[in-house]
């Protein structure tokens, strides 16, 4: 996906349309300046090893690349990037390895950018893909998945999940997620990666809310009822900014009874997996991740019998 064309794709009617439509409306939004464009240009695509099948398909009108790992589990992985940044094409070696570790089909969303397209874009873009994976693969146990902004992206499809009324996700995974957009805990001050810092955060923010009240759950799910959310993985790299938020959600959902694996590594940063994929700990968190989906598979499908 390119900065040309992500931001401003003619969408067709989304599925569902009667629930969609109980969600925030889309708003216009603002042209992202020189700059940010240019840095999504350097995050815009990458090389994809071909050591798993891959296809690009529409759901629910929006662009996703798809990565038949195996048939246990699907996986809805949203992108970090601040909500500014990032694409699918960028994420097909990264969603390979998961797809592999899980043996999951995975499909990355290419959804729609902030400013040009301010929240609730990115929401209304994934429950698009939620719900047209669950009419397209009924049955199938989905796991919802993502990075830093994608995390919280994810987190968000579980809390519109309740709010219109329909069966969430089996599982979530959240690998260094941004739950909170108030950006005000402690370790954005303490922590010692600067990766996602909270200058750059409140940056993000700006750009995605543009006014929008940041406490609605659908943007920071860090305040949302806690029972509803599924099974939950979380890993966060104990050196980095957005700690506290992995380290308060996991108690809220302890707290209200919903099993959680919280996973904390020491001395790593923000989306290390990503940003060092050789070191041993990425390998780890990618292993952890796949045992985690395939538990979530065994169980979605004992339930179901």
């Amino acid at each position: 996906m390119t900065d040309a064309t992500a931001p401003d794709r003619d969408r067709r009617p989304a599925p569902s349309p009667t629930l969609l439509d109980m969600l925030p409306p889309d708003r216009t939004g603002m042209t992202a300046t020189a700059d940010l464009r240019a840095k999504r240009k350097q995050f815009a695509a990458g090389e994809h090893d071909g050591s798993v099948p891959r296809t690009e398909i529409e759901l629910g009108s929006v662009p996703c690349h798809v990565l038949a790992g195996g048939d246990e589990v699907a996986v809805l992985y949203l992108h970090g990037g601040g909500y500014r940044m990032g694409s699918a094409s960028a994420y097909t070696n990264y969603g390979a390895e998961l797809a592999r570790s899980a043996g999951a089909e995975v499909v990355l969303v290419d959804y729609r950018l902030a400013p040009e397209s301010p929240f609730p874009a990115a929401v209304r873009d994934a429950m698009a893909v939620y719900l047209a994976f669950r009419a397209r693969r009924p049955g199938l146990p989905i796991l919802v998945a993502g990075d830093s902004a994608g995390g919280g992206l994810a987190a968000a499809v579980a809390v519109a999940a309740a709010r219109i009324g329909i069966t969430g996700p089996d599982g979530m995974a959240l690998l260094s997620p941004w739950l909170d957009l108030r950006c005000d805990s402690p370790s954005y001050t303490s922590a010692t990666d600067h990766l996602f810092d909270r200058t750059t955060a409140l940056s993000a923010r700006t750009a995605y809310l543009q006014g929008y009240d940041g406490d609605d759950p659908l943007a920071s799910p860090l305040r949302a009822d806690p029972r509803v959310f599924p099974p939950t993985l979380v890993q966060v790299g104990t050196a980095e900014t957005l700690l506290d938020d992995s380290l308060a959600f996991a108690r809220q959902l302890a707290t209200a009874g919903v099993s959680c694996r919280l996973e904390t590594v020491a001395g790593r940063g923000h989306t290390w997996p990503l940003i060092e994929p050789r070191h041993p700990d990425s390998g780890r968190a990618v292993q952890s991740f796949g045992r985690f989906a395939r538990g979530i598979a065994d169980s979605a499908r004992r339930h179901g019998a």
